[in-house]
């Protein structure tokens, strides 16, 4: 009998401390939010499952700082275009049981406050390959950032091979060009 009441004195306790970590973990799954969010006028290379291009945005009270975060997850019913930036509000929802390898989280367009071009001599940066991941690929004499955005080298084809086949780390500062592309202004390592 002692025993028995032990046990369930143990689950209880047990129970009220797993729904208390529970809830010190964030929303419970299945709440929505609308948050404001701020997205950069170009895309990072990353690798989370596997080698991609990932936002760069701000959320909330991060609006309008100099950092911006990755961010790996598509926001649905967003048209993003290379070269604006955005300001939106967006649903954030929270999953429940999310899978394993998946993000927990769900983000919904609600709806675009601002779509602003950058300038055309705005310059950027971005990873062309980074600790030994190559994110160009390339067909014929044509160059690609993971197959979506060529690459205009213009007089830099060369260097830019060589450095992609010999370096560990190669970063490429851009400007937009037509039709989504981008303009090699310079390569660095």
């Amino acid at each position: 009998m002692d025993l028995k009441l032990h046990f369930i004195l143990l689950m209880g306790l047990l129970t009220s401390f797993l729904s208390v970590s529970c809830s010190l973990n964030g929303d419970s799954p299945g709440t929505t939010d609308i948050v404001d969010m701020r997205i950069n006028h170009f895309r990072q290379t990353a690798v989370g499952e596997g080698q991609c291009l990932v936002y760069l945005v701000q959320e909330g009270g991060e609006i309008g700082a100099n950092n911006w975060n990755f961010f790996y997850d598509e926001i649905e019913g967003f048209d993003y275009e290379l070269g604006y930036i955005y300001t939106i509000k967006a649903r954030k929802i929270n999953i429940e049981n999310p899978p394993a390898d998946g993000s927990s989280l769900k983000y919904v367009l609600v709806s675009v406050s601002t779509k602003e071009r950058v300038q055309d001599s705005e310059t950027f940066d971005i990873h062309l390959k980074s600790y030994n991941e190559n994110f160009v690929t390339q067909s014929e004499n044509e160059f690609f950032l993971l197959n979506q955005y060529k690459i205009d080298c213009s007089n830099m084809c060369e260097t830019l091979t060589e450095d992609l086949d010999t370096k560990e780390k190669v970063t490429g500062t851009f400007i937009h060009g037509p039709d989504e592309s981008l303009l090699l202004q310079s390569i660095t390592d």
